[in-house]
């Protein structure tokens, strides 16, 4: 067993398995370029792991600065897979691209940042709750789209950022750019619309409450599919988000399926909830495991 500070990395019956205390919030990518899994916290604590390594990485905020133009720290708010590559995507419109074990680069220092309010140096507003992001989403390296804050939701085409005109100030969860050539965003509680570029409208109403809105949305097998705290979610023909277990058979409760990962082949989707996780592959569930076969 190594041993790193208050942190470890071990085996279990030869299945390599990682502890630490300090991770708090944390979320995870796997990355294709290199093939890694990549986990962040909102502290910006790191551990990755490949076929060939596994450790626990200097924290991004030791190795480039997370300090905002107004003072504040950036919270990471997730890590996600865009076009092959793993970014952490941070508050106040901050992307880190990670190039390798303890290299990640701020796309503001590549002249590529997101850019800031006129008054964002001046203005006492509370920035952090006001602009993004908390989600990525990629058609291709030049078709980037990302969201968060109170209805900012920016495209990137790799050189100049343009804001997109989405008719809300809620704050915004998930964007997703999605198999039939639109982008997905979600709120706070739910609530859909959908779009590119200049055109946006509302596709599905929702008042699911504080906590138990999607945190991830992902396209598969032909439609959209949301996570939440409370299982899955999809859109129905009355225009509403629904538990996705209302409308076909065979969905396994929210115990076991919440969060969602689209296997890069895009030929699974994975699902977890609080006491399980199960596999999808379009037509059957399969159950991989639940706390309750413990007992």
């Amino acid at each position: 067993m190594t041993i790193i500070a208050d942190r470890s990395i071990s085996t279990s019956g030869g299945v390599p398995f990682a502890q630490t205390v300090r991770f708090k919030f944390a979320t995870i990518a796997c990355g294709l370029g290199p093939a890694e899994y990549v986990v962040v916290d909102t502290a910006s604590n790191v551990f990755s792991t490949s076929g060939r390594s596994r450790q626990f990485e200097t924290p991004i905020e030791d190795l480039i600065s997370l300090k905002t133009d107004v003072g504040d720290s950036v919270v990471i708010n997730r890590v996600a897979r865009v076009a092959e590559k793993v970014y952490a995507i941070g508050s106040d419109r901050r992307l880190y691209r990670r190039e390798g074990i303890d290299n990640w680069v701020d796309l503001h220092t590549e002249g590529r940042g997101a850019p800031t309010p006129a008054d964002y140096t001046t203005s006492p507003t509370d920035w952090g709750r006001v602009l993004g992001f908390k989600d990525l989403s990629a058609f291709s390296d030049t078709d980037f789209y990302a969201a968060g804050g109170e209805g900012d939701l920016w495209r990137f085409d790799g050189k100049t950022w343009y804001q997109c005109p989405l008719s809300t100030k809620a704050q915004l969860e998930t964007v997703c750019c999605a198999g039939d050539g639109k982008v997905y965003v979600t709120d706070l509680h739910g609530n859909v619309w959908a779009g590119r570029e200049e055109t946006w409208a509302q596709v599905a109403a929702s008042e699911l409450s504080w906590g138990s809105q999607p945190v991830d949305a992902f396209w598969f097998k032909g439609r959209m599919l949301f996570g939440a705290q409370e299982g899955l979610y999809v859109i129905s023909g009355d225009k509403e988000l629904v538990p996705l277990g209302t409308i076909e058979d065979g969905v396994p409760s929210s115990m076991v399926t919440g969060r969602i990962d689209i296997s890069p082949d895009g030929k699974h989707l994975l699902t977890a909830g609080p006491y399980g996780a199960c596999l999808y592959d379009g037509e059957k569930w399969t159950r991989l495991f639940s706390a309750f076969d413990f007992r």
